[in-house]
């Protein structure tokens, strides 16, 4: 078979020319639909865009729109409570490619928009939550990289609703603006705020007195291809939908539709395949829907009263199947049955035309209609609280709906790398130090707290790794020695302490240390957006000790997790050493068995281990430091460090001749690397080279069911340090550096 390849324009995004990762975006994408036509799949290409109606069920958001510029019809789900948003890029008429989550900048969304804010070629999202009195817009034109919300500084307070239109006025621009409906405490009570877009940050235009408190907002057409108005639904004793233009720069009435049932949700088609459209109205699982029929006389709309049809079922969810020259109803009904399209004239009851079977019809929950597609959404379980978790395409094929992709959408599970391009930025600008010259030892303490933390200056240079035969104590996986060379970098003058660990582990501490020491909130809710650990059954400390003493028993992760919090808070990167950056800091240039000598007689100067602990750990920075000023290298607390285990990794670097800070990156959950010795320890354990390895029974017992990710009830005997290197990474390597990917076991 001959195939003659021509050249096509490549995407561009909002700049002039499109950046080398949107190219490669849109060069994966086209030849994985390439891919998809050698393998006999019909391929959409350019497929119409479906109207970016927002639908909303009681955990989430639907809604359609083409986020990334390729002339497709993309599909987006937001989770309400945390605001967490999925999107599925089409790449064929089959096939989504659902992304990791993102965040919207936004927790318990109320509302969310679809349109060109950002740039014509692709659609971009506007969400707002009254509760955080928070409005943010956000791209998603790379599947790949999220980009960052960006936040809109406004004095709107309570933003309920938010809708993507064209404003015109002064200043209009060729992309959508944002209409914002509020709830105040003061009056004017309700309110709506118009924001132009086109700037970096759409900015304020006017705000003026609303009808009532308004949701479901919606950008409409009344006609078909007549022009877009804002609809939204004002409550009351019965509900009132409100259709407003806004050309002129300013809200003005169209018309209004009353008697809307509280509660109800509506949606807007040509089910008669007029001109003008229809208005439906239904209240989930109840069985009557409502209708009013749009009509128009000299440019003028009417509105017809509301007209009561009863059904033979209760849908869970009814949506839109645009067509050529009608619409269609897509209905969602009991847990047990499935979705069915309906014929429906805007007059008489709705009759099915076809029940859309599938793997996901046990428990549907939700559906989206595009002009070639019904996509079903689906849990594996009956739970009302839980979001979506799989989908199921039925694709329009030789003039009815089959079922063809099933699958999983995107998991909800927390991951917080969304944080890290932010984090990293605020790195960037706080750097100071350029050279290894310019470092400095230095106390910080921690904002919005009284608790300080002192960080030591560590020259680079190189070192023998590992230990010579005939040191005492010696064990196989200290050798063979090799060279190693370490960049620059500080590290802990003591391990962390429970004054620290203990605000991190308990957000409640931390937030009422905020009330007397102020930080800004751009800090505290970038440090809030980290994950934490859940609150422990028990007291982690188990009786030993808390202000001054090193903080115990979190895993390697709760370890990771700290110093991406920790960076949050202070703009410096932190993350725990490596194996080789500990060993050469312990050792601060000497080639003993620990930094003060071979002598075990001298131990107790330095360390707390078996012989002096009282079967205990003790405060921090009680003995005699190392040559370079650290602390309890030696015993106390066995610490973390970043390298998966491996008892024969030296003989890998040894190969190398001269290994450049090497870090042996784990690709699994046990074991990982932990040196130094603890308090329960024999001398041997605690020599510089002296290595360890973690395993599961260190959290045989934690109480939390099922076994959580964050605590190691058995290991009282694990604590960390931390470090910050000079040389400030990517915030690609940050996101390794703080989650490995292999954490949850």
């Amino acid at each position: 078979m001959k195939m003659t390849m021509n050249a096509v324009p490549l995407a561009t995004g909002s700049k002039a020319e499109p950046s080398s990762l949107r190219s490669r975006a849109w060069i994966a994408s086209a030849w994985r639909r390439y891919q998809l036509a050698l393998l006999g799949v019909a391929v959409v290409l350019a497929t119409p865009a479906a109207h970016a109606f927002v639908y909303e069920t009681d955990l989430e958001l639907f809604s359609t729109g083409d986020f990334n510029g390729d002339g497709n019809t993309d599909i987006v789900i937001v989770e309400k409570a945390r605001g967490r948003a999925r999107i599925g890029y089409r790449v064929s008429s089959e096939f989504f490619n659902w992304a990791n989550w993102r965040a919207t900048g936004v927790r318990d969304v109320t509302g969310m928009a679809v349109g060109k804010l950002t740039d014509g070629k692709h659609d971009s999202f506007g969400f707002v939550s009254k509760d955080a009195n928070m409005i943010s817009t956000m791209d998603a034109e790379n599947p790949n990289i999220p980009e960052d919300p960006t936040k809109i500084n406004t004095a709107v307070l309570g933003p309920s609703t938010v809708v993507a239109i064209d404003i015109g006025g002064a200043g209009n621009t060729p992309l959508q603006d944002l209409y914002v409906g509020s709830i105040y405490n003061n009056e004017p009570e309700n309110r709506i705020t118009l924001f132009r877009t086109g700037s970096a940050t759409p900015a304020q235009l006017s705000e003026q007195p609303a009808v009532g408190p308004e949701a479901q907002g919606n950008r409409v057409s009344l006609k078909t291809g007549g022009p877009e108005f804002v609809a939204t639904l004002v409550s009351g004793e019965t509900s009132t939908l409100r259709i407003e233009k806004l050309d002129s720069g300013k809200p003005e009435e169209v018309l209004s539709i009353g008697g809307v049932p509280p509660d109800a949700s509506y949606l807007i088609g040509n089910f008669r395949g007029q001109p003008t459209k229809e208005f439906v109205f239904y209240v989930s699982g109840e069985s009557n829907l409502h209708v009013s029929v749009i009509e128009e006389t000299g440019g003028k709309y009417q509105a017809s009263p509301l007209k009561s049809i009863t059904l033979e079922r209760a849908p869970r969810q009814l949506v839109v199947l645009d067509g050529e020259k009608k619409s269609q109803l897509v209905g969602v009904f009991g847990d047990q049955e499935p979705a069915e399209l309906m014929s429906f004239d805007g007059a008489n009851p709705p009759t099915s035309t076809l029940k859309l079977a599938g793997a996901t019809n046990r428990f549907l929950n939700a559906a989206i209609a595009l002009p070639d597609a019904i996509v079903l959404f689906s849990t594996f379980t009956n739970n009302p609280v839980r979001p979506v978790s799989h989908y199921q395409v039925h694709s329009l094929k030789d003039g009815t709906f089959v079922p063809t992709t099933f699958g999983s959408l995107a998991s909800l599970d927390d991951r917080d790398d969304s944080t890290v391009p932010e984090i990293y930025k605020r790195i960037v600008a706080n750097q100071v130090e350029k050279t290894q010259a310019d470092m400095k030892s230095y106390t910080n303490m921690l904002p919005g707290t009284e608790v300080t933390y002192e960080m030591v200056a560590i020259p680079g240079g190189e070192f023998t790794m590992g230990s010579p035969d005939a040191e005492k104590g010696r064990k196989p996986d200290e050798g063979p020695q090799h060279k190693v060379k370490i960049s620059p970098f500080w590290m802990g003058k003591y391990e962390i302490t429970w004054d620290m660990y203990l605000l991190f582990m308990y957000p409640d501490d931390e937030l009422k240390a905020r009330e007397t020491h102020a930080t800004p909130e751009e800090v505290n809710s970038l440090s809030d957006a980290v994950t934490r650990p859940s609150k422990p059954y028990v007291d982690m400390s188990f009786g030993m000790g808390k202000s001054g003493y090193p903080a115990i028993a979190m895993t390697q992760h709760g370890a990771n997790k700290f110093c991406h919090w920790l960076s949050a808070k202070t703009g410096h990167f932190y993350r725990l050493p490596t194996e080789a950056e500990w060993e050469y800091a312990c050792r601060a240039g000497t080639t003993t068995a620990y930094s003060f000598g071979d002598d075990e007689d001298k131990l107790p100067e330095y360390a707390w281990f078996f012989d002096n602990s009282n079967s205990k750990y003790q405060k921090v920075g009680k003995k005699k430091p190392n040559p370079w000023g650290l602390y309890d290298m030696h015993g106390n607390v066995t610490e973390w460090v970043l390298d998966q285990y491996d008892p024969e990794y030296y003989q890998t670097l040894a190969a190398l001749g001269l290994a450049t800070d090497p870090w042996n990156r784990a690709t699994q959950p046990y074991p990982h690397s932990a040196r130094g010795g603890s308090w329960d320890d024999d001398p041997q354990a605690l020599r510089s080279a002296a290595r360890r390895g973690s395993d599961r029974s260190w959290k045989m017992t934690d109480p939390q069911l099922p076994k959580g990710i964050w605590y190691h009830t058995d290991a009282t005997f694990i604590g960390f340090r931390i470090v910050r290197p000079l040389a400030v990474p990517s915030a690609e390597e940050m996101t390794k550096y703080w989650i490995s990917g292999v954490e949850k076991d």
